[in-house]
């Protein structure tokens, strides 16, 4: 199944995300939460990552990102993004390994894919860069070859799997000069998602409460809480969640374990882990949602029953600014 490859490809990228990941609310966050940097535009700076510090001479003009998933933040704050590592293809990428939400926006400013899977030094060093980026976690990860990459250019380690997709931009914006960027980034959004919960009025109430799995039946599938990127920003458009079953929501999470944003959930409990008047699908598409409502262990479930069953997009688990705001429209376009 397509979902299950998507699923497979995207652990590779989630590997590692504690229970911290994804638990913070951006309608409560700073886009600069955590700077360390300068409040002007001087050089040099110095920025706290996750090495440490690092002193930055001169505002980056040719930046390389060795993370995939970080890729997409620098894109949004209009970095001068040169290149990129990418994961393998799969379908939540485009051709080159880059995230389809933000591909073609790559391919139109000229960013070179200058690989796919394991990191390579030889063309990063060939991209001849001033600035690089590092993820500290996750499949994208090129920790391992940070002190080698110094000897290129000052590298800058960040998480993204303990932060919301608000505050990486900070972050990331208070190494590359661009504060105002992710100011005017948070507040667009902002503003999107108010018309959006506006937009959707009394509608919200008929749907809820709601379901948000990652559905991969007849394997394990995942059920995302209040906790999760995608259920923070549910609940921000005016959604709750459905209360999973005491024994579910504590049952041994296996690799999982420590994690607050996600449940694994087998397939014979699959039934009672989607009690919710509306299912919303996470990496899922048309399809899914169709397999969903004929999936015969599930038609006694309120939202088979309702046909409520909505995907929110192959898009849909990394949640960066391209794909949060995807998130939004197809919500606002699917409830009826």
């Amino acid at each position: 199944m397509k979902l299950r490859r998507s699923l497979a490809a995207l652990a590779v990228l989630a590997a590692g995300i504690g229970a911290a990941a994804c638990s913070s609310d951006p309608a409560t966050e700073s886009a600069t939460t955590g700077n360390p940097a300068a409040p002007n535009q001087s050089w040099p700076r110095t920025v706290t990552d996750e090495t440490g510090s690092v002193t930055i001479e001169h505002k980056p003009e040719r930046i390389v990102s060795t993370s995939v998933t970080l890729t997409g933040s620098l894109l949004a704050l209009d970095a001068p993004l040169i290149g990129t590592g990418a994961q393998r293809p799969s379908d939540v990428t485009d051709e080159n390994g880059l995230f389809t939400q933000w591909a073609d926006i790559a391919a139109e400013r000229g960013v070179d894919t200058l690989y796919q899977g394991e990191p390579n030094v030889e063309k990063i060093t060939a991209a001849d860069p001033d600035l690089i980026f590092v993820s500290a976690t996750g499949g994208d990860s090129a920790v391992d070859q940070v002190d080698t990459l110094r000897q290129i250019a000052p590298v800058v380690v960040l998480r993204y799997d303990d932060k919301s997709w608000q505050d990486l931009s900070g972050r990331i914006a208070a190494a590359i000069g661009a504060e105002e960027q992710a100011e005017a980034l948070v507040a667009k959004f902002d503003r999107q998602l108010d018309d959006a919960k506006s937009a959707l009025g009394d509608k919200v109430a008929a749907a809820n409460p709601v379901n948000v799995p990652a559905y991969n039946s007849p394997e394990e599938s995942r059920m995302f809480t209040a906790e999760s990127a995608q259920g923070i920003l549910l609940e921000r458009l005016g959604f709750s969640l459905a209360e999973l079953p005491a024994d579910i929501s504590a049952a041994d999470k296996g690799i999982m374990s420590g994690r607050k944003d996600v449940v694994p959930v087998g397939q014979e409990n699959l039934p009672r882990a989607v009690p919710g008047t509306t299912t919303f699908i996470v990496i899922g598409d048309a399809a899914d949602a169709e397999r969903f409502l004929a999936d015969p262990t599930l038609q006694q479930t309120p939202s088979v029953e309702k046909k409520q069953v909505i995907g929110l997009g192959k898009d849909s688990f990394r949640l960066d600014y391209y794909s949060a705001t995807n998130l939004i429209d197809r919500v606002t376009n699917a409830v009826r």
